[in-house]
């Protein structure tokens, strides 16, 4: 009997052994499954748990004037999003109450001029946040650029499935003060931050802020683990500080809107350099714009007129003409004009003074006070072509500005120049140029025959190294010689005391200047008869200059010349400005 009983034993103990090698079998093959076929893609997953990118982005770097204020800086906003797998409630509800906070925003409702338009717009908003209800995703954002009232309205209605983002966007603390040269700062195609014309165009490398991406271990409530840091880096982009100073700049725009009304013009611009260094201490321009609701202007009225439109100088082109006649030697400021008796006939053509009256015999620092075309084209006969326009491209005329503006700075020098052309020329008809490019050859003179690049930036700051970069003063070369500048000057001197605009002239500080009542070209050839461009240009005291400043308005209509529009708003401009500076009488 115990012979089968064994039997039996051994039987179940290799069954049992055989299951037990086969369990370890199954064992060694699902090791090998997930830790060899599969073992890769479980760590990927593993990681994917506890590793957390996390994205550090600085802000863009802010604009301030040369006196310390803040042009443009950066102020926080909210998105809205809302929990939609989780949310319980009345859409329908919360649109409408979420659409009348959020309206007070839109600048559209802000512009509205009847409660009709705010109601419409109020509507469309309801509307469009009940269709991101209906959107793809559980997070759809309801709401983008809120402000910190709106955040805190909204926050009051305690709905548990609604929650913020925080983002920047531009503020601009002084409104839209020197728009022409801050620029704004608007999207690319692929929707990110880009700068757009002025500074935030020409210096988006150093305003943009940066970013950096790391990966960290985080456990299940989202801590860092034990052995890690997360250090935060300066990221902000490159402050920048602009040359102008805002009590400057503020006389400036206030004055040229006033002037624009005044004198009933279209356009406008008063340019203020310091005459030794050749920064920018002001430029307005008018009709300008709020950089924060750029969208809402055309593109000719967002870039800068300063460098971007081209005009004829007319008289005060003078300048330029007797400057190269005086440093060549071919005439003193005591040459008389031998042909200024009547108009001058030249290739069939007949070119008179702006009066149609003449002056035999004049002399031509008198000539250049009177205004006199014929003393002009005098002088240019003596240069001769090719020396008068070696002289004006010297001067920079059709060179283009060197300048941290995002704007088209170059102008075209006229590709044929025969007797006709070389006689206008010299009274500043029949060549274009911008105000910054014209200016600049002014202050030249000014500046003892020395060229200056107008200079806008006076400095940045660099966030990550804590290094301040300052601009240098750009210096272009030796235009005309110390001694032709002096005498240059003495007959602006001349001209500000004893020409057109005589009347206006300061008792009180030394003026070297020059009006210009130019022709406007029509494009259908010739010029227009019922437009003109009015400048006043020059620099004071004129002994020892710090400021040369250009005013020019475009079509005014309450008169036509210079002397009675654009060389009275340049006075009440220079007489605040002396005070400003701190400059003392010469007088």
């Amino acid at each position: 009997m115990k012979a089968p009983e064994t039997a039996i034993n051994q039987s179940r103990k290799n069954i049992l052994f055989l299951l037990l090698l086969l369990w370890l079998v199954l064992v060694i093959i699902r090791l090998f499954y997930w830790q060899i076929l599969k073992g890769q893609q479980l760590k990927e997953e593993g990681e994917s748990q506890t590793l957390r990118q996390l994205e550090n982005k600085g802000l863009r770097g802010q604009i301030f004037t040369s006196d310390g204020y803040l042009l443009v800086g950066n102020k926080r906003v909210y998105d809205l999003k809302l929990d939609k797998k989780n949310f319980q409630g009345d859409a329908n509800d919360l649109a409408h109450k979420l659409s009348e906070i959020a309206v007070v925003d839109d600048w559209q409702y802000q512009d509205a001029d009847s409660m009709e338009k705010k109601a419409d717009l109020q509507k469309s908003i309801e509307q469009s946040i009940l269709q991101k209800f209906d959107a793809k995703g559980n997070w759809p954002k309801l709401l983008d650029n809120l402000s910190q009232e709106s955040k805190e309205k909204i926050e009051s209605l305690n709905n548990n499935y609604l929650f913020f983002d925080e983002t920047y966007q531009r503020f601009y603390p002084e409104a839209s003060m020197a728009a022409h040269l801050t620029g704004f700062v608007g999207r690319d195609e692929n929707a990110n931050e880009v700068g757009r014309y002025g500074v935030e165009g020409a210096l988006e490398d150093e305003l943009k802020a940066r970013s950096e991406k790391n990966l960290f271990k985080m456990d299940a409530l989202g801590f860092l683990l034990a052995g890690q840091k997360y250090e935060s880096k300066n990221l902000n982009g490159r402050d920048v500080t602009l040359t102008i100073r805002r009590d400057v700049q503020n006389l400036a725009e206030e004055s040229l809107a006033a002037g624009i009304a005044k004198y009933q013009a279209d356009r406008g611009e008063i340019i203020i350099l310091e005459s030794k260094t050749g920064k920018i201490l002001a430029l307005a321009t008018w009709p300008s714009y709020q950089q924060w609701q750029y969208f809402k202007y055309p593109s000719d009225i967002l870039k800068n007129p300063s460098l971007t439109r081209l005009y004829e100088p007319g008289s005060t082109f003078k300048t330029l003409t007797v400057a190269a006649g005086i440093d060549s030697q071919v005439i003193t400021k005591d040459t008389i004009c031998t042909k200024c008796n009547g108009p001058r006939q030249i290739a069939g053509y007949s070119i008179k003074t702006w009066n149609d009256q003449y002056n035999p015999n004049i002399s031509i620092i008198n000539g250049y006070a009177k205004s006199d075309n014929t003393a002009m084209i005098f002088v240019s006969d003596l240069l001769g072509s090719d020396r008068l326009v070696a002289y004006l491209k010297k001067f920079g005329i059709g060179s283009g500005v060197d300048i941290d503006l995002q704007d088209d700075a170059r102008t075209n020098f006229p590709s044929k120049i025969g007797p006709v052309e070389t006689a206008t020329i010299s009274f500043g008809q029949g060549i274009s140029t911008n105000s910054l490019e014209f200016l600049r050859a002014i202050n030249t003179i000014a500046n003892q025959g020395k060229m200056l690049e107008p200079l806008i930036i006076e400095k940045v700051f660099d966030h990550q190294s804590q290094t301040e970069i300052i601009s240098p003063i750009k210096e272009v070369e030796q235009v005309i010689s110390k001694e032709s500048a002096a005498i240059v000057t003495e007959m602006m001197v001349e001209a500000a005391l004893h020409g057109e605009a005589q009347w206006i002239a300061s008792d009180k500080y030394t003026v070297a200047a020059k009006t210009g009542t130019s022709q406007v070209p029509d494009p259908n050839g010739g010029y227009k008869t019922d437009e003109t461009i009015a400048s006043f240009v020059g620099f004071a005291p004129a002994s020892n200059p710090k400021f040369t400043m250009l005013v020019k308005l475009e079509n005014p209509k309450s008169s036509p010349w210079a002397a009675e529009t654009a060389a009275p708003l340049w006075y009440a401009v220079a007489d605040k400005l002396m005070i400003l500076l701190n400059i003392a009488p010469d007088k």
